[in-house]
């Protein structure tokens, strides 16, 4: 058998640099790609200027690039207080519902259209898992009711639109809300409104503001804004100990 003999190349000075320019700007466009893929949240997906949309008293809708909530009881490693007072849908004060391996509470806007593609595709999928309660909790005190557009792509409905409200009309509105997704039905989701003390008391600033909190009571993650179905299973495993 013929032994291959090594073939030399001799490249000029000029190809040999720009041979090695395209190689450092290909490295350089890799890494940044796995730093973006590996980041945590939806912003992969999403326009590279993701419009967002004032929210009553201020604050913003909840984005996926939205900041996570500092301080307050949606904070990564603090004991939430299932203690707070919140209103049913038949207006009577209760307390939050919590799961025997974990708990999603979800601090939302009737009228926002991420809240709506959480409570359209992902807590009903979340809610599937032994053990865990869903907590939504609506805390804007305005009207209209978002549409949560298709599942794929995510998020690209739109904001509904409505008047100032009570907690009365917040309960009235919260229960069409549920009526006309008709996915909210399991018995270990529960719908609340949140009275005006406790939403002082929370001072949630974006919609979606969620918590994924393990059988301890511990908060785990608090996500930048909204998630995907396999995004909030990640992270409702990762608050039920992995």
């Amino acid at each position: 058998m013929a032994t291959a003999q090594p073939i030399q190349v001799t490249l000029s000075k000029g190809v040999a640099v720009g041979l090695a320019i395209a190689a450092a700007v290909g490295f350089l466009s890799g890494g940044f790609t796995l730093g973006v893929v590996a980041t945590h949240g939806f912003q992969t997906s999403t326009p590279a200027s993701p419009s967002t949309t004032a929210a009553p008293g201020g604050g913003t809708v909840g984005s996926p690039d939205t900041t996570t909530p500092s301080g307050g009881p949606f904070t990564t490693g603090a004991t939430f207080n299932f203690k707070t007072p919140v209103e049913n849908l038949a207006g009577k004060t209760t307390t939050l519902a919590r799961g025997s391996q974990g708990t999603v509470v979800m601090a939302m806007a009737s009228w926002c259209l991420f809240c709506a593609y959480e409570d359209k595709y992902v807590m009903p999928q979340l809610a599937k898992t032994p053990g865990v309660a869903i907590d939504i909790v609506d805390v804007s005190p305005q009207g209209g009711i978002g549409n949560p557009g298709p599942e794929s792509p995510a998020f690209s409905g739109h904001d509904g639109t409505g008047g100032s409200l009570n907690t009365a009309g917040m309960i009235a509105i919260m229960t069409q809300y549920t009526k006309t997704f008709g996915t909210l039905n399991a018995a270990n989701i529960h719908v609340y409104v949140a009275p005006s003390k406790t939403r002082t008391a929370w001072n949630v600033q974006s919609f979606p503001t969620l918590a994924f909190i393990g059988a301890h009571g511990k908060i785990a993650v608090v996500p930048p804004g909204a998630q995907t179905v396999v995004q909030a299973q990640s992270d409702l495993h990762q608050a039920m100990g992995g």
